[in-house]
């Protein structure tokens, strides 16, 4: 039997959540986390969540190692599977700091929720406790932080990577003969005709350009350094984001509809021949996923503003292949549901059937 999952909930604050903790700070005795459920649990393709506390070894003069003392504890971990609306906005929730919930009417009696996801200037994001199951085992993964986010699709499912930091963890022992299976409900897994790309000023419903692949990575930058300090090993404080790396790329054919597109990337303005003096080309990037199996479901990706470079080489006969690599800039402005703008370098909205991502427990149960 394979057990192999990932489950999240969002953290009252970092390391602990709703109901953990005492008003006063004291740990609350009625609280035990095998009463806790994550809000979903998500296939592990891949999984690995490591201490990283390497021992401090010293000679003193010896070619043998002499002593060993405990390092320091910087936690890391890394996730990966495959797409699906159902579970993606908890990992946009962890990528942003800012994030938005509006319950939506009712279609066919099944109520959807639009969630809303972009990036400021927050240092201190939300944090997640995570379930991370490994056939004999699962661990307690406490003070989760999204370092960076990937999704890729080429000609096949949608892939999601994640690269993590977190505080600590404990394991518990799973006793296979009891261990009731966990079922993994509402996955459908995107696939690459549920994507599809506008970027500049393209007909959504009919672009210049045929893309086959998208690819899109973010990074917080945590400074992880700066939580562990003297009179501990273990992290003191929550890992402070710093700069904002999104970056996105798209690969496509040489082709009439891609000239305007090549030469601005280039030469920074769509209607010369020769570089530019000191213009840059930016462009806008929408991506819009949506299964066909679930039409009310919807994930749309906005970069209002981006650089654009441009790669591609002849070899041989074969079609020249043409890569554009945009970098976010959050100097653009986008269009929140309730009509107000605000400058970012992301915005995402999603429409699903997950209610508001929240930190609350509605229950947490007790011994009579």
């Amino acid at each position: 039997m394979v057990l192999r999952l990932l489950g999240l909930k969002q953290e009252k604050t970092y390391g602990k959540l709703d109901g953990e903790y005492l008003a006063n700070g004291d740990p609350n005795p009625d609280f035990d986390i095998d009463d806790i459920d994550p809000d979903f649990h998500r296939r592990l393709g891949d999984g690995s969540f490591q201490l990283n506390d390497e021992p401090v070894t010293y000679n003193d003069g010896s070619r043998m190692v002499q002593g060993a003392r405990p390092g320091a504890i910087k936690p890391s971990g890394s996730t990966a599977g495959k797409c699906d609306l159902t579970r993606i906005g908890h990992f946009l929730r962890a990528f942003f700091d800012q994030y938005k919930c509006t319950t939506g009417t009712a279609v066919e009696g099944v109520t959807y929720y639009t969630h809303e996801f972009y990036g400021r200037e927050d240092q201190y994001l939300t944090s997640f406790h995570g379930w991370a199951t490994f056939d004999i085992f699962q661990k307690h993964i406490k003070g989760l932080l999204l370092e960076s986010l990937k999704l890729e699709v080429s000609d096949d499912y949608m892939n999601q990577n994640e690269e993590w930091i977190y505080m600590d963890e404990e394991s518990d022992e799973i006793d296979q003969a009891e261990y009731d299976i966990i079922e993994v409900e509402n996955d459908i897994p995107l696939m690459f005709y549920d994507i599809t790309i506008q970027l500049d000023d393209e007909d959504i419903n009919n672009p210049a350009r045929v893309y086959t692949s998208f690819n899109f990575e973010g990074k917080n930058n945590f400074n992880q350094d700066g939580t562990v300090g003297l009179g501990s090993r273990r992290p003191q404080r929550q890992a402070a984001a710093q700069a904002r790396d999104i970056r996105v790329s798209l690969n496509s054919y040489l082709d009439p509809s891609s000239l305007e597109l090549i030469r601005g990337a280039e030469y920074g303005e769509k209607t010369i021949t020769t570089p530019s003096q000191c213009k840059i080309l930016k462009v806008p990037l929408r991506v819009i996923v949506q299964a066909c199996e679930n039409q009310n479901e919807r994930l749309e990706m906005f970069f209002p503003k981006c650089t654009v470079n441009v790669e591609y080489s002849a070899s041989e006969s074969d079609e020249i292949e043409t890569t554009f690599n945009l970098t976010a800039l959050g100097t653009g402005t986008a269009e929140l549901l309730d009509n107000s703008t605000v400058k970012t370098d992301c915005y995402c909205r999603l429409v699903n059937t997950v209610p508001e991502i929240t930190y609350e427990i509605e229950e947490v149960a007790t011994e009579p």
